[in-house]
């Protein structure tokens, strides 16, 4: 008879170079995608844990830009860690079937339903806060595409610390420039965290190490109204990770200036992809393809 844990996972699949795909057909439901509609507005997507709304992260409308907004703090309890990567994992290795089966345990508090599995690398900056005016939000980029003058008025953002990929990754649709932005939300504050550890693994980095931090992530890529309408030849995609496990090494990475090592599960539920007009109808395979060009 099989495990509960070895239950609750069919068979992983690389579906595409370094993309893994698995389906969890059993869990404890600890860390999952809740989707509540808003009045007048579209379905808002919410981070929970634990049954409580942890964060907002952005809507299912297939115009509207990403955000993420904590609603309350993240951790379960204090000083609990929701993941503990295995030592055989936290160094790094190539994904195969097996590495997979070892991650049953920690897989298991996800709810039910589709994931992909890569690794991929961030080279960071910040932390920023809300307010920063260096971050991605106060863009005028940004702000343009997306017709926003106030991001705090617009009710986006929160208290909550969070990193950003140092540039945009550039894709090209014939005269469509996409900017392709990373984010990474810890879900423990620098503050509360131990300069001890920042520092040895620091060090560990700038010596050649690469520790792998965990993320549960999300790809997200709308159609601004302004290319819809073919009034703008700009356009802006996102792909986050909520910290699940590697706060420190996170840190660590950011002050050597080194890129993050990130194994990164992705939630299909908190993921869209929506199709420029000459991209046919299958959105399905060009997420699989768009993150195919993150796996490492």
């Amino acid at each position: 008879m099989k495990s509960e844990p070895t239950q609750a996972l069919l068979e992983p699949s690389e579906v595409r170079e370094r993309l893994w795909k698995i389906k969890l057909t059993q869990s404890k439901g600890v860390i999952r995608i809740g989707v509540a509609k808003k009045q007048a507005q579209a379905n808002s997507l919410y981070l929970e844990i634990n049954g409580a709304r942890r964060f907002e992260i952005g809507n299912d409308c297939d115009t509207c830009h990403f955000w993420f907004k904590c609603l309350r703090d993240p951790r379960p309890a204090p000083h609990k860690k929701l993941f503990n990567l295995p030592k055989t994992i936290a160094l790094p290795r190539p994904i195969d079937a097996d590495m997979v089966r070892e991650l049953l345990p920690m897989l298991d508090i996800m709810e039910k339903g589709e994931y992909y599995l890569m690794n991929t690398n961030v080279t960071l900056t910040g932390p920023y806060a809300a307010d920063d005016e260096n971050s991605y939000f106060h863009n005028a980029e940004f702000q343009e595409i997306w017709d926003i003058e106030d991001p705090a008025a617009e009710d986006l953002l929160s208290d909550w610390e969070h990193y950003e990929g140092r540039n945009p990754r550039i894709y090209r649709h014939e005269d469509i420039v996409e900017k392709q932005h990373d984010f990474v939300i810890p879900l423990v504050p620098q503050n509360r965290l131990k300069q001890e550890n920042i520092r040895l693994y620091q060090q560990m980095i700038q010596n050649g190490d690469r520790p792998r931090v965990f993320l549960f992530g999300l790809m997200q890529r709308p159609i601004p109204e302004t290319i819809a309408t073919g009034r703008g030849k700009t356009m802006h995609s996102f792909f986050a990770g909520f910290v699940l496990d590697g706060h420190h090494k996170l840190a660590a990475y950011q002050r050597a200036g080194v890129a993050a090592n990130c194994l990164t599960l992705i939630s299909t539920k908190a993921s869209k992809y929506f199709l420029l007009e000459n991209e046919g109808d299958d959105a399905h395979a060009k997420l699989e393809e768009r993150l195919s060009t993150l796996a490492v």
